[in-house]
């Protein structure tokens, strides 16, 4: 058995936020989650993407459970003989939440700490001031590292330093979007190992959402799936004007509209009422900005739907989830697997 299986929800979410993953470099965030999923699957496997696929055999329906384990980061883009280094995105970030940020630069050799710097107040013109930083206005000083100039190069990943904690039944971390879908499919795999299930169940941990999906739409492919539940994080706490409140505590979300299958949607529903198992209700109108097009738009097309768990302050450092709704995630997915004829 894995070092995971004694870990408790608030654990493992702590655990898999503190691994650095970001998109197309999610090799050690996926073999620790490979660890744990290994007791829960009779498969294990990756694929020519990258993406982490477990399989718990059966003779029914197939359905798979889709998270991206990538998160947001950076590339380095420029370096300079006085120790300043420039970054790019790699993924949604807004430059203004990474001023005066603790980060580090992932260089062949390990990793070499570096402050991300912003001219003071007090030198900036009165132009200057009034911007928004941009990350033509951002560097990173790594005069700290003795041997930066030896160890840094262009292309080098940068992740920002970041540690979460617990408060109560919250946890603040980085890269909750979209670990905390992430271990929500561990907690599932872990219910489902123990129930005598007909379907063939998928569990995708997959790569590259957050710069365009190709790992979930490679997976799918792969595993000939008949049903999707993609389960990523939408916005809790936030009051969106035309939308009703998403509240976090109050369990995940089940969307609906176009992208959605409207009697895999139902099944959902009616699988949460039956257990008593909280959930909202989130329209989207249009595409939703996660795996779920890639997921459905395959081969013949898959009967897919969105499982979403409420989070606030997305792409910043630190993210907020309940870990109420994440362990409500993983029974809404198990139930649903398991009520599948």
């Amino acid at each position: 058995m894995s070092n995971f299986t004694s870990l408790d929800t608030k654990e493992l979410l702590l655990k898999v936020t503190s691994i650095p993953g970001p998109s197309g470099y999610e090799d050690e965030v996926l073999g620790e989650i490979e660890n744990v999923m290994k007791d829960y699957s009779n498969e294990c496997f990756r694929t020519p993407l990258g993406s982490l696929v477990c399989v718990k055999k059966g003779k029914g329906p197939k359905i798979g459970f889709f998270a991206h384990a990538d998160q947001i980061a950076f590339l380095v883009t420029k370096i300079y003989e006085d120790g300043f280094i420039r970054l790019s995105g790699v993924g949604g970030w807004d430059p203004k939440v990474i001023a005066s940020q603790k980060v580090w630069v992932h260089t062949k050799n390990g990793k070499l700490r570096g402050i991300v710097g912003f001219m003071p107040p007090h030198l900036q013109t009165t132009e200057e001031y009034k911007k928004v930083p941009d990350y033509d206005h951002l560097f990173v000083d790594v005069t700290m590292n003795p041997n930066w100039k030896e160890e840094i190069l262009i292309g080098d990943l940068v992740t920002v330093d970041t540690k979460g904690f617990v408060n109560g039944d919250i946890v603040f971390a980085p890269a909750l979007d979209n670990r905390a879908s992430c271990v929500a499919i561990i907690k599932a795999a872990e219910l489902l190992w123990r129930m005598n299930i007909d379907a063939e169940v998928y569990y995708v941990f997959s790569t590259q959402e957050e710069i365009g999906g190709s790992g979930a739409r490679s997976a799918t492919y792969i595993s000939e799936i008949e049903y999707g539940i993609v389960i990523d994080v939408t916005h809790g706490d936030e009051d969106l004007p035309g939308f009703p409140k998403i509240k976090i505590g109050e369990g995940p979300t089940v969307v609906v509209g176009p992208v959605t299958n409207r009697k895999f949607v139902e099944h959902i529903k009616t699988v949460a009422g039956k257990y008593n198992i909280r959930t909202q209700v989130e329209a989207i109108p249009g595409r939703s900005g996660t795996d779920t097009e890639d997921v459905q738009f395959t081969r013949n097309g898959v009967k897919t739907s969105l499982v979403s768990i409420p989070l606030r302050y997305m792409h910043n450092p630190y993210e907020k989830v309940c870990v109420k709704d994440v362990e409500d995630t993983a029974k809404l997915l198990a139930f649903s697997a398991a009520e599948l004829q």
